[in-house]
């Protein structure tokens, strides 16, 4: 047993084995050495070298005799203890060198050389009989056919050949072999040697022959043998073609180009064997049989070639290409049916590859894409002819279906004399070139060279096809209704509208070529021209009802088809463009004749059943699935806005849902069947009711991606079902729709910007949901199941797992009405012990337990502490971004306290603060949250230690108590805000000149213009400024500027009527007009203002007096400033009854814009009142003055009771249009980070910029809404996210953006710099956002 498989007959049986798998690298070889080292080298080259008997039964027996050596050896060295590594010497190489002495190696090694010789020198004596014709394949390893492709036997029986040419394959072929084959293919030759001959080439290998100088001597006999009558020479020299196919050499060119010169000589042929297309195609043919062969292996080597002709030179690939596009030119301009033409190349390859895979494959890569269209210039008619039989078959669209029972299956895999086919008619041979020509051209108008083909003059037509009038009539195929019959339940995959209705498909998702080829408004006329019967259809109902008016009126699937295509056009951004406004690209224009209000008509009637013949839900809900499309961005809504569809869709809506309600699935009793067939009836009506509403819902909610969409949604009454909806979608990480693959973290972002979408939110469960993800990432999860592999320990702050779950969070809670509703009036739990399994269920719960951190049960209740609280310190931070969120925080859980409290316990034993992870994120808040100012005013410390400053790891001083250190205040001794001194002395001392200042000449004039001649010198002459002077806009200019030209705007431009301030016991009686004084003493000390606003008069003076615009502590005339604005304000609101928190007191926030104003005017109490009192007139104080509309009067009441700010749904909302348009990357970088534009615009203008710009940008910022438009606000925006698009693509990238957005200044940004990019925006935009932001009071 010790030398089984190594001895006597298995021995010499492994090793002939061994020799024949190896003959493959043996012939590749070449001469003698190559071999021998391309056989020495096997092993590493030769995946299944190990797999081979001889070599598995050589490591038996190496292991059997010296593995116990070596276990020996390894033994004595390990108790040794010591090894010698000098030098190149190791352990393993002692260890090697000590057995290969050895006795039993020495033993061993000389028997089995013994043992291989005797078994090689009697394979070689006996050669010929060992490695006879054949014998090797019958007992070959089957593995070594695995790899090298695949195998076609060799007949054996049929060999008489005694050459040793013959009876082997290790050996090349002399030459007089060679000439014998050659010799011996002649045509003269008779069919016996033919066959003889072919029988050799049939059990040599291919490379042989084509490599050798008698090539073309074996070639010419080649084709003759291929075109002789006898089957058996036909099947061998397919065969031939066949083997030599199987491998992947540059050879096969001379083989597929042998196979396609054969095809050429058929159908040039005179003899007449290619068969008339009115006479069909009859498969049992053996002659037909033998081409519909030779076109399927033409066919295959087409489509594999693709893989590897790169590896060749340009030679291989351009002789393919040409010898294939000269075969398919041949033709006869085929006709009609009932011609005489005669079938071309390309019928037959239609059969076999009906959506020319062939051509589709070969145009993939610019490789072969460029020399294919370089040669389709020559061969041109191809193209030509495809076209005419496109443009035939639709102008007869008859297609006889009776007979295109099976087309598919036997064109798939067309199996010749085993199918179910063996006839294709005339009419299915030309459907079969049609839908050959279909893709052909398709993939064709993908290129831009391929493009260029056309326009193609045909012969019979004056008037040359262009690629639109080839795709309207492509089109036609899809919408005409009377061409087929068929329901699309039992469409075919070869039905001519599928087809062409995919291609289209195809087109449009490539959207430039959609631009050029797809996006005119001839073809997309002709699109929607079944749609468009159907509203004619509904003008004329007495014709509609009758038989005629029905069977003109498109079927379902035409619908369905059109829609397919339709929401694929719209499924990309200049798609949609096209939809709404044509060919002509009139943006924001009013147009109703565009496409886009061609399907809201349909969709609208439909869903309110004023369609005679109402379509199918499916169909209705194609439409409106197109609709939401375009709804579901911000110009969308701007053109479907007027069809009303929210509160169209919200009304089947609440229909379907009460048909649900009322259909009860009934129980199955004991009567006769027919009870439980109606039972079945019953449920899948139900079913179909569900699914239906769920359609609607889900349509609905798509409201809710724009900031104007969602105040649509929120008027409806709808949001709890919808944001129900989305979250269990969410949930289920389902994507959007079929054409958007994200977008609901987006659309949770949008939705949780306002407080009935955060309420709405919180009654999903989605809050609760994302806080228990969180914890369990952060702590523990509910469940007490062990981990089975341990969680990794982070090193990072924020670690990737937890970092996702900080976002999420992070987006609900960026704006201030979400967070005022979720923590307004809720104080913390704070109880004396927490459980450690105990999870926060609320926004309250999560704040008290990961930021509030007061108590030691609060300390001892975290598993990972540290990890834990810097995770709520970082969300804290973030928040008080937003200054109402920061003033809401500290007024009710007074947290700045908490963590100066912090510090001052984290101290070493000098009463020095400790530097760790908690007291620099610490640090960071208070310093935040104490200090205002933009980029140039504050310094802000890092989170981080730097351990490469040379000065110390952290160069800022830690405190424990404010103020702060001075090193976080810049001194501002210099600026804009000292050198408006300086100014007023020039002007005393008469210095200013016209050169100077043309704006303060025109403010001071003695005599100044009036009315709209007044306010439109004054916008030229500020934005001329703006752009060429800046730092002459001081801030006595800005205030002088303000007190003179609101007065006169608010004759001209007032939106809100003028208010006398009374006491609040004259509410409602019409006096005088306002002299500009305030009411009592008494009755202003009357008024408490709450503690959230006494912070932030404290906060307002302290900013104040670090820019030194006032000079001494004026907190009382700010104080009773604040008290006017609400008594005057308060007169103007509406008690309203609403769940929402955020409207059920006086505004909840701080009244930036006032304390703005206040500041402006160096803290004048009465000139900051009387321009207030004033500027509430213009309907621009409904955007800056944020506190102005709150609950107001003046907003219609459904707008009022949305509790959604018009700074959201109209700024923000256009704000997010403009976007879209200029700056399409920006826009994509919100969507993809799930955070809107909207949302931090929002809470930038808010808080009028502060913290985010300098004081002169903000003052720049208030004038220049109030001179030159409201709608500057918006481009103001605009003009910040273009100054900043670098990093919010960088930060995208990172997935921190909206943390960068809330925390980071707008650094280098200055109005001034971007002047003439607002200018450009409102020549653009100004006729359509300014209308929409001064249409506030209308409802």
């Amino acid at each position: 047993m010790a030398w089984r498989g190594l001895e006597g007959e298995d021995l010499k049986n492994n090793i002939r084995q061994l020799i024949i798998d190896f003959e493959p690298h043996i012939r590749e070889s070449g001469n003698f050495e190559i071999a021998e080292e391309t056989l020495i080298h096997l092993e590493e080259s030769d995946q299944h070298f190990h797999r081979f008997e001889f070599v598995k039964q050589l490591k038996r027996k190496i292991d059997e005799a010296l593995s116990p050596l070596i276990e020996d050896e390894i033994e004595k060295f390990a108790m040794a203890g010591q090894v010698d590594t000098s030098g190149q010497e190791t352990l393993v190489s002692k260890i090697t060198q000590s057995v290969i002495n050895s006795k039993p190696y020495s033993d061993m090694s000389r028997k089995m050389k013994r043992y291989i010789s005797e078994a090689v020198e009697e394979l070689i004596k006996n050669f010929d009989a060992e490695f006879g014709s054949g014998k090797h394949k019958e007992n070959s390893d089957p593995l070594i056919y695995h790899r090298h492709g695949h195998h076609v036997d060799s007949d054996e029986e049929e060999s008489s050949c005694d050459s040793s040419f013959n009876q082997g394959m290790l050996l090349l072929p002399n030459s007089e072999e060679l000439q014998s084959v050659a010799d011996k293919l002649h045509k003269n030759r008779d069919i016996q040697s033919k066959t003889e001959t072919m029988q050799i080439l049939n059990q040599n290998m291919p490379a042989d022959f084509i490599n050798s100088d008698f090539w073309p001597q074996i070639r010419r006999n080649l084709l003759d043998v291929m075109s002789e009558p006898d089957d058996s020479l036909t099947h061998m020299s397919l065969k031939f073609i066949t083997r030599a196919f199987v491998t992947t050499s540059p050879q096969t060119r001379e083989i597929y180009t042998l196979l396609a010169e054969y095809l050429i000589g058929q159908f040039q042929s005179r003899r007449g064997t290619i068969p008339k297309i009115k006479n069909g195609l009859d498969i049992t043919n053996p002659a037909i049989v033998k081409l519909v062969k030779a076109f399927r292996l033409l066919n295959e080597f087409q489509q594999e070639t693709t893989n590897y002709w790169i590896r060749y030179p340009d030679r291989y690939i351009e002789e393919i290409l040409e010898s294939t596009l000269n075969l398919f030119s041949i033709h006869q301009m085929g006709g009609p049916v009932g011609t005489s033409a005669q079938l071309s190349p390309i019928h037959f390859i239609a059969l076999i590859d009906p959506k020319a895979q062939w051509f589709i494959k070969w145009m993939h890569g610019n490789y072969s894409r460029h020399r294919l269209l370089k040669l389709l210039e020559k061969y041109r008619p191809i193209v030509v002819d495809a076209v005419r039989h496109c443009l035939d078959f639709s102008a007869n669209r008859k297609l006889p279906f009776d007979l295109m029972s099976d087309f598919s299956d036997t064109y798939t895999k067309i199996t010749v004399g085993g199918g179910r086919r063996s006839f294709y008619a005339g009419a299915e041979l030309e459907y079969a070139y049609f839908i050959h020509s279909v893709h052909l051209l398709g993939r064709l108008l993908c290129f831009t060279n391929g493009r260029k083909f056309f326009p193609i003059k045909l012969g019979d037509s004056e008037d040359p096809v262009t690629i639109k009038k080839l795709l309207v009539s492509l089109v036609l195929v899809v919408v005409d209704p009377s061409s087929f019959t068929l329901p699309r339940s039992h469409s075919m995959s070869y039905e001519p509208a599928t087809l062409v209705t995919d291609i289209l498909k195809i087109l449009c998702s490539h959207e430039q070529t959609a631009e050029i080829c797809l996006y005119k408004d001839e073809i997309t006329t002709a699109l929607l021209s079944p749609v468009s019967q159907f509203l004619d259809a509904q003008c004329n109902k007495t014709e509609s009802e009758g038989g005629e008016g029905e069977h003109n009126t498109p079927g379902e699937s035409t619908l369905l088809y059109v829609a397919d295509i339709v929401s694929m056009i719209a499924s990309s951004t200049k798609g949609r463009r096209h939809l709404m406004y044509g060919e002509r690209k009139d943006m924001l224009t009013r147009t109703k004749s565009s496409a886009a209000h061609i399907i809201a008509k349909f969709t609208r009637k439909a869903l309110l059943g004023e369609i005679p013949r109402a379509p199918s839900k499916n169909v209705i809900g194609a439409y409106l699935y197109i609709c939401r499309q375009l709804y579901n961005t911000c110009e969308g809504l701007l053109v479907l806005y007027q069809y009303d569809l929210h509160n169209v869709v919200v009304g089947v809506w609440k229909k379907a849902f009460k048909e649900t309600e009322r259909a009860v699935t009934p129980t199955p009793s004991d009567n006769s069947s027919s009870d439980s067939d109606s039972i079945v009836t019953t449920r899948h009506g139900n079913l179909d009711i569900t699914a239906w509403e769920d359609i609607l819902r889900d349509n609905l909610l798509n409201f809710a991606s724009s900031a104007k969409g969602l105040l649509l949604l929120q008027q409806t009454g709808a949001m709890n079902e919808c944001v129900s909806y989305m979250y269990a979608r969410y949930e289920k990480k389902l994507q959007v729709s079929k054409c958007e693959k994200f977008g609901y973290g987006y659309m949770v972002t949008q939705v949780a910007a306002t407080a009935p979408g955060m309420m709405a939110l919180q009654k999903t469960g989605y809050i609760k949901s994302l806080i228990a993800e969180l914890w369990s990432v952060l702590e523990c999860g509910a469940s007490d199941t062990p981990l089975f592999t341990p969680k990794t320990w982070s090193v990072d702050t924020i670690d990737r797992s937890s970092h996702k779950h900080l976002i999420r969070l992070l987006n609900v809670l960026s704006a201030f009405p979400a967070v005022f509703e979720v923590l307004a009036n809720k104080p913390l739990p704070s109880k004396a012990e927490y459980g450690f399994r105990e999870i926060p269920t609320t926004i309250v719960d999560f704040v008290d337990r990961l930021i509030m951190v007061d108590s030691e049960a609060k300390f001892h209740s975290l598993f990972n502490f540290e990890q834990s609280h810097t995770f709520g310190l970082r969300v804290l931070s973030v928040m008080i971004c937003c200054l109402d969120t920061f003033l809401l925080l500290q007024s009710q859980y007074n947290f700045q306290d908490i963590l100066l409290s912090a510090q001052g316990d984290n101290h070493n034993l000098k009463e020095d603060i400790i530097l760790d992870m908690l007291s620099l994120e610490r640090n960071q808040i208070l310093v935040r949250s104490y200090l205002i100012g933009g980029p140039s005013e504050r310094i802000l410390p890092p989170r981080a230690i730097d351990e490469n400053k040379k000065t110390g790891a952290f160069s800022y001083p830690l405190f424990s108590s404010y103020p702060v250190p001075r090193e976080y205040v810049p001194n501002l001794v210099g600026r804009s805000t000292v050198k408006q001194e300086s100014d007023v002395k020039r002007k005393v001392l008469g210095l200013f000149t016209s050169s100077d200042n043309d704006l303060a000449k025109f403010l001071s004039a003695k005599k100044p213009e009036k009315g709209q001649a007044w306010l439109d010198k004054c916008k030229t002459l500020f934005s001329k400024m703006l752009i060429a002077k800046p730092d002459m806009l001081k801030a006595n200019l800005m205030q002088q500027l303000l007190e003179i030209g609101v007065p006169i705007m608010a004759k001209l431009q007032d939106v809100f009527p003028l208010l006398e301030y009374t006491e609040p016991w004259f509410y409602g009686r019409r006096s005088r007009p306002s002299s500009g004084k305030s009411g009592t003493d008494g009755a202003l000390k009357a008024l408490k203002l709450s503690p959230l606003q006494k912070n932030g008069v404290k906060m307002a003076i302290r900013y104040g007096l670090h820019l030194k615009v006032i000079h001494n502590d004026v907190t009382d005339r700010l104080d009773k400033l604040l008290k006017q604005c609400s008594y005057y304000l308060q007169q103007q609101q509406r008690p309203t009854e609403s769940s929402i928190e955020y409207l059920h007191s006086v505004y909840g926030g701080f009244d930036w814009f006032a304390a703005t104003i206040f500041l402006m005017f160096g803290g004048n109490l009465e000139k900051s009142w009387n321009f207030l009192h004033k500027f509430s007139t213009l309907g621009c104080s409904g955007y800056l003055w944020i506190h102005r509309l709150h609950c107001s009067v003046h907003l219609p009441s459904d707008l009022m009771c949305s509790g959604i700010s018009p700074l959201f749904s109209s700024t923000g909302h256009n704000i997010e249009l403009i976007l879209q348009i200029e700056l399409p990357l920006v826009a994509s970088a919100f969507k993809m980070s799930g955070f809107t534009p909207a949302q931090i615009c929002f809470h930038w203008l808010k808080q009028c910029f502060w913290n985010y710009l300098d004081w002169a940008d903000i003052c720049q910022y208030i004038c220049l809404c109030i001179v030159m438009g409201i709608d500057y606000q918006v481009y103001l925006c605009c003009a910040i996210f273009k100054h900043q698009q670098k990093n919010i693509m960088e930060h995208m990238q990172t997935q921190d953006l909206i943390i960068y957005l809330k925390e980071s200044a707008i650094t280098g940004f200055h109005a001034s710099n971007y002047m003439k990019y607002m200018l450009d925006l409102e020549k653009k935009y100004r006729d359509t956002i300014f209308r929409d932001m001064l249409n506030i009071t209308r409802p």
